[in-house]
């Protein structure tokens, strides 16, 4: 029951994994959105002043070409009235603001401004340029040049220029005037239809999105969690295989060098006078034996490690502490009460001590080590600390330290940090932190012991 209580508790990492999906979108949405807002007015704008050409082009074919007399061109007082009659009732609704008509040498010849007829203005070289063309040039006006006297009131217009020709053949200029805040509320109007339309599309995309998201995030962590029963599949056997060797070695070889030592104690008390010589050589060799079996002893205790369900994890410290004590460093292990704790984490955390007191032994050259292991919140600290000569941790790793790369590994593997933190002169201090996995087995621990 307990084991597809976990399966069906979604892991940290899947959590994080769609809080980071969903940040993802909201801010794709956000900057989709802007975009869209953005291109949807400048959009509106580009029809809001498409629409005021044409309008401009169907004032000029429809009211004004067919006025353009050369009586006009004369100044004749009909002709500029029965263009007026024309053009006034389209400017009454307010959608035209000015209207004027020019000869190409820049003289005003009808204007709904009276005032204006007969003027003369330097045109503009684009302006000059449209001349006999069916080009239409639109633009907003910054009221700045002399023959806006008249329009300076207003904020902003929309200014258009056309050519046509009138019914003598010549052709003039037709400009005419729009409000920008129609067209600007146009432009808002447009944005407005257009902008909602686009968001509802991308956040319906978003939400199809989601569920594939999901899948995919449970599929990434039941690969992770295969992948984790896989690696503890590998130990095992590799645990297996050691207690093989350890046995192998226990059995066979280690008690036959301890024999051959035996043998050759005895040997050694039946050798005397002119023997000497050979018994001094007898008595080398079994020391050789007797230190070799020492050291297979321990290398056993390095490939078979202890039964910590049995030995426990203070003692299981304290035991590989004491090759370290007897060289006359001064070892202090400070440790919880771990028997609540999961196998293997407990089984972890042994393996980073043991590879760390495999290093100090051979190269931090300490006086002193302290061990600690602690309860902090729902993960568990191993602390080792040295006083030796420490290293650089820019410098390239050496071959030996193929171990704490391995461990490094296997600690990350499991949700855990290994961090070794250090400096010439400084000593090491090896810090590794393992997660608890589940709350029903994470009990108050009892006070510190030796």
């Amino acid at each position: 029951m307990r084991r597809a209580e976990r399966r069906s508790t979604p892991r940290p990492e899947l959590r994080r994994a769609v809080r980071y999906f969903l940040c993802l979108n909201a801010l794709a949405i956000i900057a989709v959105a802007v975009a869209v807002s953005l291109a949807s007015v400048h959009l509106a704008r580009e029809q809001a002043v498409h629409f005021a050409e044409r309008s401009a082009r169907g004032m000029a074919e429809w009211l004004i070409a067919p006025h353009c007399t050369s009586s006009l061109r004369t100044g004749d007082p009909a002709a500029l009235r029965a263009l007026d009659e024309a053009v006034r009732p389209r400017m009454r609704d307010g959608s035209v603001i000015r209207v004027k008509v020019w000869s190409f040498d820049g003289r005003v010849l009808y204007s709904d401004q009276s005032e204006l007829i007969g003027r003369r203005y330097e045109l503009s070289a684009d302006d000059r340029a449209l001349a006999g063309t069916d080009r239409v040039s639109a633009e907003i006006s910054d009221l700045d040049r002399a023959e806006h006297e008249y329009e300076r009131q207003t904020d902003r217009l929309v200014e258009v220029y056309l050519s046509l020709r009138g019914t003598d053949g010549e052709p003039v200029l037709f400009e005419a005037y729009f409000p920008a805040d129609r067209l600007e509320a146009d432009a808002r109007y447009i944005g407005r239809g257009l902008a909602p339309l686009a968001l509802l599309t991308i956040v319906a995309l978003q939400l199809l999105q989601l569920p594939l998201a999901l899948v995919l995030a449970r599929r990434l962590d039941d690969a992770h969690r295969e992948r984790g029963r896989l690696l503890e599949h590998a130990i095992a056997a590799s645990d297996l295989e050691r207690r093989r060797i350890a046995r192998d070695l226990h059995d066979e070889v280690i008690q036959d060098l301890a024999g051959v030592g035996y043998s050759l104690g005895a040997v050694e008390l039946h050798l005397s006078g002119a023997l000497e010589p050979l018994r001094a050589n007898v008595r080398r060799l079994a020391a050789t034996v007797q230190r070799d079996v020492r050291a297979l002893r321990r290398a056993m205790v390095d490939i078979q490690p202890p039964d910590l369900s049995v030995t426990g994890l203070p003692a299981a410290l304290d035991e590989l502490a004491a090759p370290l004590r007897t060289t006359g460093k001064v070892c202090h292990v400070r440790v919880a009460e771990t028997n609540e704790l999961p196998v293997r984490v407990r089984q972890l955390l042994y393996r980073s001590a043991r590879e760390a007191f495999r290093n100090i032994d051979k190269h931090a050259e300490a006086d002193r080590i302290d061990v600690a292991v602690e309860a902090v919140d729902a993960q568990v600290r191993l602390t080792i600390a040295d006083d030796g000569v420490g290293f650089d941790p820019g410098d390239p790793p050496q071959p030996d330290h193929l171990g704490l790369r391995l461990l490094g590994e296997a600690v990350r593997e499991v949700g855990g940090t290994l961090t070794i933190t250090s400096a010439p002169g400084a000593g090491t201090v090896v810090d590794v932190v393992l997660p608890l996995d589940d709350a029903g087995e994470r009990r108050r621990w009892t006070p510190w012991r030796r």
